[in-house]
């Protein structure tokens, strides 16, 4: 009887062994723990292919830029959509290459986040932060555009000044010049005159006539 029930106890053992793991697998706590599984896989990084272009944007090797630029430009012409436009704005707009243009990058960004599109959270996050960085290389741009008109007008203003002064100062000289002819030619006559003068006098000398005894 005794080897009987050993027998059929080790006979259910497994099926026991089984429900119970069953049972764990249905509990809160095995649920947790699959949820915690879950979480501690890293996603795929959605912000990888716009930090690659923005990468082969970096200064150092035009050839690279170019190759960037163009390849994202076909993508977006190609196939419009809102990953595509958004990987071309941010090379159009990167410094650092002879090409960037960070007016047209930010009407990009501006019509992609204002119309609809399928950007995930973080696609739009990244489009706002640049879109900021975009909008301030503007206003700095136009800021020294400003600065430089400015001083082109004041040199302008400077070299018009000073030709006028040039001018006024040929004037003065010209003047001068005529009225240290008029003083040249006025000391001449004199001159010429007392040379008469001195000629004439023994002449008269000779021709008075003598004194009376």
């Amino acid at each position: 009887m005794t080897t009987r029930r050993a027998a059929t106890i080790l006979g259910i053992l497994p099926a026991l062994v089984m429900l119970a793991a069953c049972a764990d697998l249905g509990s809160p706590q095995a649920g947790a723990a699959q949820a915690q599984q879950a979480t501690s896989t890293p996603a795929p990084d959605t912000l990888a292919p716009y930090l690659e272009a923005v990468a082969n944007m970096a200064p150092g090797d035009p050839a690279r830029q170019q190759a960037e630029l163009q390849s994202s430009l076909a993508a977006a012409q190609q196939a419009p959509s809102s990953a595509a436009m958004l990987r071309y704005a941010l090379a159009l707009g990167c410094a650092g290459h002879r090409e960037s243009n960070p007016v047209e990058a930010k009407h990009l960004l501006s019509d992609l986040l204002a119309g609809p599109n399928d950007l995930a959270p973080r696609e739009r996050e990244l489009a706002n932060a640049y879109l900021r960085e975009f909008d301030a290389r503007v206003a700095l741009y136009a800021e020294l555009a400003r600065q430089r008109e400015d001083s082109e007008q004041k040199l302008k203003s400077n070299d018009s000044s000073a030709a006028k002064r040039a001018d006024a100062l040929a004037a003065d000289n010209a003047r001068l010049k005529k009225q240290l002819a008029e003083a040249e030619r006025k000391l001449e006559a004199v001159a010429e005159m007392e040379r008469s003068l001195q000629e004439q006098a023994p002449e008269a000398a000779s021709e008075a006539p003598p004194p009376r005894p």
